[in-house]
């Protein structure tokens, strides 16, 4: 079986309904559309790179990983910010707690001894701060 028509129908699949696509803010469809971007350039990358380190399941679980902190930040920063007495700290300490779960996401890779986790950990933190940069930009601009 073709790699790239299993990862066509991975791909669909996860695409929301048009009916919960209405309901969702700006800010969830821009993290979700940049989601599926970075999955493409990534296979992109890894296909054009021809590494032999980083495998289309750890792509997967990466881009899927670093979506999900980013998905939970940002719902755990709105609930936080309508609160009625918030913190100036709430951005820091989310932040924070997100590069911790990070570290422990990445923890298992790193204390292997008989792999080679250099590629895997740039990939990842590669990764990290384009979702940073998207994060950065959707704050700035006050999408909601």
């Amino acid at each position: 079986m073709d790699s790239n028509i299993v990862f066509e129908c991975c791909f669909f699949s996860f695409l929301p309904s048009p009916e919960i696509f209405k309901k969702m803010t700006n800010k969830y469809k821009i993290l979700i559309a940049c989601f599926f971007v970075f999955i493409g350039l990534d296979f992109s990358f890894c296909k054009l790179l021809q590494t032999q380190e980083i495998k289309t399941f750890d792509i997967l679980i990466v881009n899927s990983f670093l979506f999900g902190i980013n998905f939970c930040f940002f719902f755990l920063y709105n609930n936080l910010k309508n609160r009625p007495k918030t913190s100036p700290f709430t951005y820091l300490s989310l932040s924070f707690l997100k590069m911790t779960v990070s570290l422990i996401f990445l923890y298992p890779i790193i204390s292997q001894e008989t792999i080679n986790f250099l590629p895997y950990i740039l990939h990842f933190f590669f990764f990290y701060f384009a979702y940073l940069l998207v994060e950065i930009f959707i704050l700035m601009k006050g999408f909601d």
